[in-house]
């Protein structure tokens, strides 16, 4: 990208830190409106954090501040290879749930709790019909005074950038924040405009087949998933139907005729161990499932190969990018996009170390 386009995406980020509810005081007390369009003042320098997903690790961690996160949640501690510096961190609850008492004698002392404690929480959510966003865990916190607790969408691609602003002002790392989000819009742009004009192929994708195949989760257009693949150049075939996760049978997948085939998969590594792996024995099983289910030869997707098996971990937060550099490969081959390049980078403002032998998507494309 040139130094022109460069200072131009430098302006748009400024221009968005501008209009996204930021206090633009260097001094706290400082405002912000959160992702929940909550207004909430920071008292002081925030020294103690605590996370309710890892997107909101990986942001904190991109800004510089990993070493102040002393909670997280389970699944946090239990990946070591994404989340190294965070081993020692307390385990305060799942990604619905808060151990509201433990946290407060956590962070207590002296019968007091410093105003130096933030909690980053989903901006919203629910699930089985009960909230596990930010403003259940307001109510929560309410009797720990001084606990200061924000909402952050770092889960659709569409807030990421507008909430690292918002983080970096909290955090007092405006810069390492533009920073961000500079690189972001770069990596984003660049892909949009590569597959731009593109034929756009017909893309299932999937989420579960637990229910057989007369009740397939579907990725719906309303999904952080199904955005990312109509911004790499492909059309959903969920368009039109309500929901973000509807359910179909496989007879409707065949009347949709997808030309590319995608399925979710999620894993406790930072990708899965490259072939020949137990890790690729098992995705290979996964596809041969959906290559063998009746009718599935008529498909373009099932006969041209272009049956995937997609890493979960870099479709959402932070290193959405990251994903959707994977997904406009898969989906066009033929354009100069080095998604590995990418991750890479990624992998770098992380802090962490990259795993060699690793691969995010199965098959490998060919290119």
């Amino acid at each position: 990208m040139s130094s022109k386009s460069r200072t131009v995406l430098a302006a748009l980020v400024l221009f968005i830190a501008l209009i996204c509810g930021v206090s633009a005081e260097d001094s706290y007390p400082r405002t912000i409106v959160d992702s929940a369009d909550r207004t909430v003042t920071i008292q002081m320098p925030i020294q103690r954090i605590i996370v309710q997903s890892g997107y909101a690790a990986q942001a904190v961690s991109i800004l510089g501040d990993v070493d102040k996160i002393i909670g997280v949640i389970d699944t946090i501690h239990n990946r070591n290879e994404l989340y190294p510096r965070l081993k020692s961190a307390q385990v305060v609850g799942t990604y619905n749930t808060f151990d509201y008492e433990r946290i407060g004698q956590m962070v207590t002392e002296n019968d007091s709790i410093s105003p130096d404690v933030l909690v980053i929480c989903y901006s919203y959510g629910t699930s089985g019909g009960k909230s596990y966003g930010v403003d259940l865990h307001e109510k929560g916190f309410a009797p720990f005074k001084n606990i200061t607790v924000v909402g952050l969408d770092f889960s659709n691609s569409e807030n990421v950038t507008d909430s690292m602003t918002k983080l970096g002002a909290i955090l007092g790392r405006e810069k390492e924040a533009q920073d961000y989000n500079v690189w972001y819009a770069e990596k984003r742009l660049d892909i949009e405009r590569t597959v731009g004009g593109l034929s756009k192929p017909r893309v299932y994708i999937e989420s579960s087949s637990a229910g057989g195949l007369g009740a397939l989760t579907i990725y719906g257009a309303a999904s952080g998933f199904g955005e990312l693949v109509n911004l790499a150049g492909g059309l959903n075939i969920a368009k039109g139907l309500e929901g973000r996760f509807p359910k179909v049978t496989w007879e409707w997948i065949l009347s949709k005729k997808p030309d590319v085939i995608i399925r979710y998969q999620s894993a406790d590594t930072l990708g899965w161990n490259a072939a020949p792996s137990t890790d690729t024995v098992n995705l290979e099983k996964t596809r041969n499932e959906i290559i063998s289910r009746p009718g599935g030869e008529t498909l373009s997707a099932i006969k041209s190969g272009n049956v995937y098996m997609c890493y979960s971990d870099m479709l959402y937060g932070p290193g959405s990018v990251v994903g959707l550099a994977y997904l406009a490969k898969m989906l066009h081959p033929e354009i100069d996009i080095d998604p590995d390049k990418i991750y890479r980078e990624y992998i770098d403002l992380l802090n962490v170390d990259f795993p060699e032998g690793r691969t995010f998507i199965y098959p490998e494309i060919i290119k």
